[in-house]
């Protein structure tokens, strides 16, 4: 009895020590350009408590208005990180906030966020973030004319009703050629396939004539690691490259496979971390390495 009785009690002190995370945004919802602060909250810091903030961007995924599947190469610039830890009524907290810049009108989807105590790793996800535009009326310099709306609506449907008519008839032409082109049977893409649609819009945008070598290999780092996760269920969108090709060694792939998706990997981190400049014959080469090796790791695909 008095076993069960100690084994209880040691339960009952774990869970009131155990320690609890909680993500938000102070808004979840800003405008591009606008500084968000995302809070990493931790409850009961424990005394063994590790965690390393990320540095100059988020690699995070996107999707914008209309669309309904999400994309990687999306980045949200990281302005600061703080953090602090203090004692609330008797408990200890650990408190880290990210101010975070977007530039460009999506929902972003942020990367697993890793963190450690004890002997243990534990991973955690924000809450997705909005960014776009805010509409404002301005009223200055505006002067305003009362309409009587119904007449003003009648007016116009008489003027132009052949626009309606035009609409009409394009909307009916619309839905009749999408029904059409349904008519095939479409199936799910692959793996390889997704991936190696997605090197070829990277392809063909063409960013690294644009100035925008860095958000290339941005991307083209983000394809390689998301891929490498859904074929060997792994979670390496957050890994260094040492801690990638560690983890592929572990699943056993042919060491000169591991060799060169290590090259692609470290030729990308050049770029991003070192600025070095390439030119455009080295650009596409690593695109089509980068084929050859999804092509090469991807299971043999048999058409029913």
């Amino acid at each position: 009895m008095k076993g069960v009785l100690s084994i209880l009690a040691c339960w009952c002190l774990v869970a009131v020590h155990a320690q609890t995370t909680h993500v938000f945004w102070a808004e979840d919802s800003v405008r591009v350009g606008d500084k968000a602060k995302l809070t990493i909250l931790v409850k009961n810091k424990p005394a063994k408590f590790d965690y390393n903030p990320i540095t100059g961007i988020f690699s995070c995924e996107e999707i914008h208005k209309g669309e309904t599947l999400w994309k990687p190469g999306a980045e949200l610039e990281i302005a600061s990180f703080r953090d602090s830890t203090y004692t609330q009524k008797g408990i200890k907290y650990w408190k880290g906030v990210y101010t975070l810049i977007a530039w460009d009108s999506a929902k972003y989807r942020l990367p697993d966020l890793w963190m450690s105590w004890g002997d243990s790793t534990f991973s955690f996800r924000a809450p997705n973030l909005y960014v776009g535009f805010i509409k404002k009326k301005v009223k200055e310099g505006i002067e305003e004319i009362p309409v009587d709306p119904v007449n003003d609506y009648l007016k116009l449907l008489k003027d132009y009703w052949w626009v309606l008519v035009i609409v009409t008839l394009g909307i009916v032409f619309a839905i009749r050629w999408n029904r059409r082109r349904k008519v095939r049977k479409t199936e799910e893409l692959s793996l390889r396939e997704r991936t190696l649609l997605t090197i070829h819009q990277l392809r063909k945008k063409e960013d690294w004539l644009h100035g925008k070598t860095k958000a290339h290999y941005v991307a083209f780092s983000a394809v390689l690691k998301m891929y490498l996760s859904s074929r060997y269920e792994l979670n390496l969108m957050e890994r260094t490259t040492q801690e990638t090709i560690t983890l592929l060694k572990l699943k056993q792939l042919d060491l000169r496979m591991v060799k060169r998706i290590e090259v692609l990997l470290k030729e990308a981190d050049m770029v991003k971390f070192a600025k070095t400049e390439l030119d455009d014959i080295r650009v596409r080469s690593s695109l089509l390495r980068l084929e050859e090796i999804v092509t090469e790791l991807s299971p043999l695909e048999i058409p029913e």
